[in-house]
């Protein structure tokens, strides 16, 4: 069966509770190797029907996803109850960009058995994570891309203050909890590399620091701060581990 077909019978429902888990948030391939896997977890007990595929980010519901060069093993299978098993993404060897991390979205979809009688109603859940694809050779530590992505506050014609955040590394920043002295900025921004992206800032005060809190490879987090400059760009320091951002905040 076509997986956008069976993507067709998602139901969402805020109610609804996941019986699969996965052993991570976010995964990250590296080139050097063939292959990368994950493992799923069947919390429940009842069998669940998995189906997984790797889609691009701006993939649809609506039209078939565009062949990618990887491989999803097992692309269907039964996950017996309380049961565990290991996702396998194999890559083919050609066809993703060499100079850069590239973003891919893992879906795992658990499909439930059919409930017995009338009126009843079979819930599929579907969950993504993130798989950041990293072909080797790649310069630069990714570990450092928080401390280096470069940060300018400017006011456009209109006074309109804008915070502006630029990424010339080759690995994507994945940044929470953006704050600007004590105003949320953003809840969560992800940088693609050698990408800028502009925030509209509604109230501006100066001498105000930057604070925020970078995801790292096994999805934990760092807190960084900076202190805002408005006459040249800046960039945030890794806080020591045992200091919070808010022992920072004005």
């Amino acid at each position: 069966m076509k997986r956008w077909l069976i993507s067709l019978v998602l139901l969402l429902s805020s109610g609804a509770q996941a019986a699969v888990s996965l052993s991570g948030t976010r995964l990250i391939f590296d080139g050097a190797f063939g292959e990368v896997s994950i493992e799923v977890r069947n919390r429940s007990d009842h069998e669940v029907l998995l189906q997984t595929w790797l889609s691009e980010p701006s993939a649809t519901d609506v039209e078939p996803p565009r062949e990618l060069p990887f491989v999803v093993t097992p692309h269907l299978s039964q996950l017996p109850a309380n049961g565990r098993q290991a996702l396998r993404i194999l890559y083919e060897g050609v066809g993703m960009p060499l100079g850069r991390e590239s973003l891919l979205h893992l879906y795992v979809m658990e499909i439930p058995r059919r409930s017995e009688g009338e009126n009843q109603l079979s819930i599929a859940i579907r969950q993504r994570i993130n798989v950041f694809y990293r072909p080797p050779g790649l310069s630069g530590d990714p570990a450092d891309t928080a401390q280096r992505l470069r940060w300018q506050l400017s006011r456009d014609p209109s006074g309109n203050t804008t915070l502006q955040v630029s990424n010339p590394t080759a690995y994507h920043a994945s940044v929470q909890h953006l704050q600007l002295g004590s105003r949320e900025v953003s809840d969560y921004l992800l940088l693609p590399p050698a990408e800028t992206l502009r925030l509209p800032l509604p109230e501006f005060e100066a001498a105000q620091k930057l604070t925020f809190k970078a995801l790292t490879d096994y999805g934990g987090q760092r807190n960084f701060v900076a202190d805002a400059d408005w006459h040249m760009p800046f960039s945030a320091r890794l806080l020591p581990d045992a200091t919070s951002i808010t022992d920072v905040q004005p």
